[in-house]
């Protein structure tokens, strides 16, 4: 970052020589993220640095420009085919036919689609950034066939729409992706196009990555969780914002709340029986996900599911046993393995397994010292319940066999999507419910939530990430009502954050994604929901 004095009315590139230009895809001017066909109109010094895709911020813009060059070779080449993206698992994008109902893709359609797109990126075509009215806007959708796009404008409070238009063998292609851009689709060389039925997989480098592409890594285990999310939301019409909002507008906000508990609660039952016909005594039951999983609650409800089949675990939360401030080492990450003190983890599990008599801590997350919790024996055959981030890390309970633990994956995944072409992230989704949770429980506010949120995202990928696919059970806790329930406590936490923030961009991208859900009430969600651990009101008291 240096501080460059430019001429009114200059434009980012201008300031990078041509071998320069295409190393970069973003910069930060003054700390805010602009694209690099940003025009700065008044003549002065200026904080500027330009951003490769070792960047966050450069990768994201990197992946929204390149759904926009495959939802554009994709319409050039089927002009009548739905395409929808996910997120999907090894850090990737998926893409698959949403309509017509019948349509197979095979590899013949992929590398057709992988060679259209390599064809687009050598003609180097301008992606240009433009102002319409919605009426306009609907025009251009109406003639390109995207309905989904359509339907979801009109929760749009604006009277206009930004739009990127890009021009190749004559056709025209407007499409929004709810981000900034790349300046050209040459900037989009370094992507990876695979087969993986029913649809592709669109690889891009990633940040955490050193800005290269991770190798691709078929998680079976998350695939499955994903493909039973996406249909079951599919079968029920709850895979768009418009669908969602449909549903509560047709039938009611409580109809909503009704139909996802249920699902969730036919899942913990199932997740129950598979536990009670293990036939080796299981001691260990292991809950590990990233930030905002749920796993409080859900561990919570797992102790009622379990008892109903004539099981009687404890719960104990590895958050109990972070380090005392006198032994925490200065710098030590929070999400990291190194935080907890594992020793004394290990060891009083190993105790009650014996039989033993132990005293549990309890951490104090205001003065960040232990303090002396209950006393705990356990029964014969009685398992022990462990929640935290690390629970399926190896380091943890490394004496007792794996035949005598089952190991639990929570996350929320959700596959919903704005429109067809903009998916919904789920680290995204968990942010939110961190920034609507942390100001209730811990004072925190988003600002501080979202400047915390770089180190938990490292500590996942490092700690967590890692051991999900040796879960016995995926477990998602996403509910489609929840973006409507946490809308309108999260838009005045998010409304706080000041423009001239580096963190800005953040909040307006969190908020351009919930504003167009129809906000509901909290009365109606069940006092033992995974939901309200974020939203509050759980009847869990030891819910964090």
């Amino acid at each position: 970052m240096k501080i460059i004095h430019v001429a009114a009315k200059t434009a980012l590139l201008s300031l990078l020589n041509s071998d320069e230009q295409k190393k970069y895809y973003c910069a930060k001017v003054d700390g805010k993220i602009r694209e690099l066909t940003y025009v700065i109109d008044k003549e002065g010094d200026y904080s500027i640095e330009f951003l490769d895709l070792t960047d966050l911020d450069a990768t994201k813009i990197y992946s929204a420009s390149m759904r926009y060059l495959v939802a554009m070779a994709c319409k050039m080449l089927y002009p009548k085919l739905e395409m929808r993206f996910f997120y999907n698992i090894s850090r990737s994008m998926f893409c698959k036919v949403m309509n017509p109902k019948n349509f197979k893709i095979g590899p013949a359609f992929v590398e057709k689609v992988n060679k259209k797109v390599q064809e687009l990126v050598k003609m180097d075509l301008p992606l240009e950034r433009i102002k319409v009215s919605k009426e306009e806007a609907i025009g251009w959708y109406k003639k390109q066939g995207f309905k989904d796009k359509i339907q979801v404008i009109k929760y749009r409070s604006e009277n206009f729409v930004h739009l990127y238009k890009a021009k190749a063998d004559g056709i025209e292609y407007y499409d929004y992706i709810y981000s900034n851009m790349v300046p050209s689709t040459g900037y989009l060389n370094k992507f990876k196009i695979k087969y993986y039925a029913p649809g592709f997989v669109i690889q891009v480098p990633r940040s955490e990555c050193n800005g290269e592409i991770p190798a691709f890594v078929d998680e079976a285990k998350f695939a499955e969780a994903l493909m039973t999310t996406s249909h079951w939301q599919e079968n029920n019409h709850l895979d768009t914002v418009a669908n969602i909002n449909h549903f509560i507008k047709q039938y009611s906000p409580m109809a909503l709340i009704n139909v996802c508990e249920a699902r969730c609660n036919n899942a913990l039952a199932e997740l129950g029986q598979k536990i009670a016909n293990v036939e080796s005594p299981i001691r260990l039951i292991c809950i590990a996900g990233p930030s905002s999983s749920g796993k409080t609650s859900f561990s919570n409800r797992l102790v009622f599911e379990l008892m109903s089949k004539g099981i009687r675990p404890i719960r104990i939360s590895m958050d109990d046993y972070f380090l005392p401030k006198d032994m925490f080492i200065p710098g030590t990450s929070l999400e990291s393995v190194e935080a907890i003190d594992i020793a004394l983890f290990n060891e009083q599990m190993d105790q009650l397994i014996r039989g033993e008599t132990v005293v549990l801590p309890v951490y104090n997350f205001k003065t960040h010292e232990r303090e002396e919790g209950k006393k705990v024996t356990l029964m014969d055959n009685q398992p022990i319940i462990i929640e935290g981030i690390h629970a399926l890390n190896s380091v943890v309970c490394s004496n007792i066999p794996t035949t005598q633990k089952y190991k639990i994956y929570i996350a929320p995944q959700p596959q919903v999507n704005i429109d067809d072409h903009t998916p919904i992230s789920m680290t995204d989704m968990r942010l939110l419910r961190r920034i609507t949770r942390d100001a209730r429980t811990r004072g925190t506010d988003a600002l501080t939530t979202i400047r915390m949120w770089p180190s938990v995202r490292d500590g996942e990928f490092k700690y967590i990430y890692p051991t999900q696919e040796n879960a016995d059970f995926v477990f998602d806790s996403f509910m489609p009502y929840e973006l409507s329930a946490i809308r309108n406590i999260a838009l005045p936490q998010l409304d706080k954050i000041s423009p001239n923030l580096s963190e800005y961009l953040i909040a307006m991208r969190l908020k351009n994604m919930i504003r167009y859900f129809i906000p509901i009430g909290c009365a109606d969600i069940p006092c033992n929901s995974i939901m309200r651990e974020f939203v509050g009101g759980s009847s869990f008291k030891d819910a964090r």
